[in-house]
């Protein structure tokens, strides 16, 4: 039998100690400190960079070279791996997919399958464990890539940025607009669909927000079986996460709920203060 292998970049928002429990292989991402480099789950946290972004400091995200894509992947095969299935974050986000499949097919042709996870922090994740899963039970290459293409882009996530500022420094919108909303006391609301971000509006009230998104993903009927809940933090204070924790409280109890860190090139570009919840297939759907 072929001798696999799931890798994922670290988007996946796996921890590096969990990754090593269940056999995962995580390619850090970088991100740019004030011109200087570091690395996702090395050499930088969140609290780390939550501490920077909130003492001004530029923050800048970038796509591995292909020399570090090569170093990571022949290290892998070195190790007596055969075939090798990688996720990267949503190519709705990111160059990373196409850059990863044109490397990867000019490296090492179809031994390694590139998949595009359409998603980002744990809700990514959850892909990558069920993949996980899969491989781990036998099921050929073929199938497994088959039945993580039924749950892509399936999930519902919905951000709360606690400002507009790190959205303005990443370009995501203008700094008149960004200067405007803060001094009103506007915060955004991000939608997170078939691999993509939306603007979903701003609001001066973050508890009714969060109260509507809830009701929002209520009305949907998601099932407790086959779904689960996310919610995902970076630098959040305690009262938004009890706003939060009550919402869910009110309108979703019977489903298991995660929270887990927004993966670090997601909260560079929202910033310290965000909050993030959605509806995502379980890795392990209930019998």
């Amino acid at each position: 039998m072929t001798k696999r292998i799931v890798t994922s970049d670290s988007t996946c928002a796996i921890s590096r100690k969990d990754a090593e429990k269940i056999g995962l292989t995580i390619l850090p991402l970088n991100v740019i400190v004030d011109g200087r480099e570091f690395h996702d789950g090395i050499d930088m946290d969140n609290e780390t960079l939550a501490k920077v972004m909130r003492g001004g400091a530029v923050i800048k995200t970038s796509t591995p070279t292909p020399f570090e894509i090569e170093t990571f992947f022949n290290a892998i095969f070195e190790q007596g791996y055969e075939e090798i299935i990688h996720f990267t974050i949503s190519s709705k986000l990111s160059s990373m997919f196409d850059l990863f499949t044109l490397t990867c097919a000019n490296l090492y042709g179809d031994k390694v399958k590139v998949l595009d996870s359409l998603s980002v922090c744990s809700f990514m994740g959850n892909h990558v464990l069920a993949t996980i899963e899969n491989v781990k039970s036998g099921m050929p290459t073929s199938e497994v890539i088959e039945a993580f293409k039924k749950r892509q882009a399936s999930e519902e996530v919905y951000f709360f940025p606690e400002s507009l500022t790190y959205l303005q420094r990443g370009g995501r919108i203008s700094p008149a607009v960004a200067a405007i909303g803060n001094f009103i006391g506007l915060k955004p609301v991000l939608g997170f669909r078939e691999g993509a971000v939306e603007k979903d509006g701003a609001t001066r009230n973050i508890k009714r927000s969060i109260e509507d998104v809830l009701k929002k993903l209520k009305a949907k009927k998601y099932s407790k079986d086959t779904c689960e809940l996310h919610v995902v933090i970076f630098d959040t204070s305690a009262a938004t996460l009890d706003i939060m924790r009550h919402a869910i409280e009110r309108n979703l109890p019977e489903f298991d709920v995660f929270v887990t860190p927004l993966s670090i090139n997601v909260a560079a570009h929202t910033g310290p203060g965000t909050i993030g919840v959605g509806m995502v297939k379980k890795s392990k759907p209930n019998n």
